[in-house]
Order: C-alpha cells, then structure tokens, then sequence
C-alpha cells in the first residue's frame, strides 16, 4: 500500500516530558518518625497535655498556663525555630516517600510572580500541602506557603509547629496579602467540605469544587496563574469515626474543622498517619489575565468562565494519573 506523503511530513505536536522529584521512603527511619510526630502529631500532644492536667490536680495550673501562654504570644519567627521547621519538613519528605511530577514544567518555569496553587483531594488531613515548601526543593516555587483553616492558629502547641513549617491561615485577609507579596499559594480549595463527604465504604473520591469560586475572584483581581494540582497515596492513612449529623455539619462549617475520632499509625487516635507513599502531580498553569475594566457582571463571567476551565482541568488530571498511581478505576466526583 503506497504510503500517504503527507502523513509522512506531519509534525506531531510533542507531548511534555514531565519531570520527577522523589525522597526516598523510609517510613521506619527514627528521625523521619520524630519529625512527623512533631507535625502531624502536635494535636496529640495537645490532648495529651490537657489530659496530664485533668487527671494530675498539682500539674494543672502549671500546665494550663503554660498553653494559655502558648495561645497567646506572637508566633515564631526565630531563625533557629525556623531551622527546625525545616528539619520537620525533611523528615517528612522521608516518612511519606514524597514524589512531585510536574507534567508541563516549562509552562511552570514561566510563573515568576505569584501563583495560585490549589491541591486536592483533601481526605482527614490535608498534609501533602507540604510537598510545595521550599525547603524540599520539589517545586519550581521557591516561595512556596500552604495555607489551610484559621482554627490551626490558634491552638497552642499546633499554631507554634505549623508556623515553624511555614503554613499559614487561608482566610480571604491573609490569602490576599499572601498574593500582593508575590507569594505562591497552595491550598485545598475541598476543604472541610471533602471531610464531610467521606464514606469507609465508598471507593469514590469527592470534589467539593462546584462552589468554590471566591480563589478564582482573586486570581482575576489580581492577574495571578491557576495552578491544578491532585494527590495520591493518602487512602489508609488514617481509620475514622465520623457522627452522621446535621447539626455536627453546622459546627464543621462554623469552625473549619470536622469533630471526629481519626487514629493512624500503631491505632494510636489523633497521632501520627501511616507512612503511605505520597505522589502529587503539577498540572500546567491556567493562564488569568488581570481584569482591568468591564465593571462588576463582566468579573462574574469571567469567575464563571474560569472555574469551569479549572474544574475540567481537575478532574481530568485525576483521570490521566490515576490508574499509573494505583487508583486504577476510582472515579472522581466533583460536587
């Protein structure tokens, strides 16, 4: 059969060749153990300390005033306290194996002035945030900062550890001040929401995305890259509890946080999870030109327009990696 010349001559547009950081998994190695004990465990050693005060009459003066202390003072911003920041963030990348493909990272490469980066799914807890720190040197955002509930701030013990790692609070004030600084966002725009939908027994994964459009406004305001991430490996990190209840969804809602019983590794509850293999996967930046004029219904179109684009790009980030990351077959549902 004569072959077609044209075929022959076509160049095929070429398919980026993604790009791979990985830390080693050591889920056993003492150090990387410490270290998420000191994260990922600091609301543990918070019900811990209120319990040693409840049971122990002589300790609990000392002990609730030094949390009261703890709840009160600026929080750290030492160098030292940030070294240790650091260190609990390497750790981290050990315990978890962390793994970060960037699927187009030229097109990353071209954000140089702040970006929104929203992550998802965001299941118990939402720590593969820390795969974005520059201290791991994963991503190409060397000012990278998660940011996640209001409440984490401002409990003694969890706000000191969580700064040190450099989170910080995802209210609309500080999200905002976060992009005017050039900053790169990351968040899980799900956020409690996703909690609430979690079913042991349904192997769906739940998007809360349809009415998330508030990050959107900002990222037009201020002419800032949408950034689609996803993450896998977190199923089994943790065995729940979870109190089917309305009233229960109401304080959710209220408070940024979900009242259930979790336990992790060793069934220890409220500490640390199980060391499962993490891998989160950079999709390529939604351009979003700044909005200069059109007046307020042209902002909302364009919200409308763009969140649509995002959430198809989304999903559809699911469904490339989802089989090559052993969630062959998990359908995504966004809600």
């Amino acid at each position: 059969e004569k072959k077609n010349p044209y075929y022959s001559r076509m160049a095929l547009p070429k398919k980026p060749t993604p790009s791979v950081v990985s830390y080693p998994h050591r889920p056993n190695s003492p150090g990387a153990i410490l270290a998420v004990i000191l994260w990922l465990g600091s609301m543990w050693l918070l019900t811990m300390s209120l319990l040693f005060a409840l049971i122990f009459a002589t300790l609990r003066p000392y002990i609730l005033t030094i949390l009261l202390i703890l709840s009160i003072i600026p929080l750290p911003s030492h160098p030292l306290l940030m070294k240790a920041g650091e260190y609990i963030m390497l750790g981290a990348a050990h315990y978890f194996g962390i793994t970060l493909i960037a699927t187009d990272p030229a097109s990353l490469k071209s954000v140089t002035s702040g970006s929104i980066t929203t992550l998802e799914p965001h299941d118990l807890l939402p720590y593969p945030l820390f795969a974005f720190t520059p201290t791991l040197k994963t991503s190409p955002f060397k000012n990278g900062c998660g940011l996640m509930t209001g409440i984490v701030f401002r409990l003694p013990i969890v706000r000191q550890i969580y700064t040190m790692c450099r989170a910080g609070d995802v209210g609309k004030s500080n999200f905002t001040r976060s992009l005017e600084e050039g900053k790169d966002v990351v968040f899980i725009p799900g956020g409690v929401q996703e909690v609430l939908l979690l079913k042991p027994d349904d192997d769906k994964v739940y998007l809360y995305l349809n009415k998330r459009k508030g990050f959107i406004k900002l990222a037009l305001t201020h002419g800032k890259p949408i950034i689609p991430c996803v993450a896998f490996g977190l199923d089994g990190s943790y065995g729940y509890w979870k109190p089917e209840s309305a009233f229960l969804t109401r304080v959710a809602r209220a408070i940024g946080f979900t009242p259930l019983v979790f336990w992790g590794r060793w069934g220890v509850p409220l500490f640390i999870p199980r060391p499962k293999k993490i891998t989160v996967v950079v999709g390529k930046p939604l351009r979003v030109d700044k909005i200069k004029q059109g007046g307020e219904e042209h902002l909302k179109e364009r919200v409308e327009e763009v969140h649509a684009e995002w959430v198809k790009e989304m999903k559809g980030l699911w469904n490339e990696w989802r089989d090559e990351l052993g969630y062959k077959g998990r359908e995504v549902v966004v809600v």
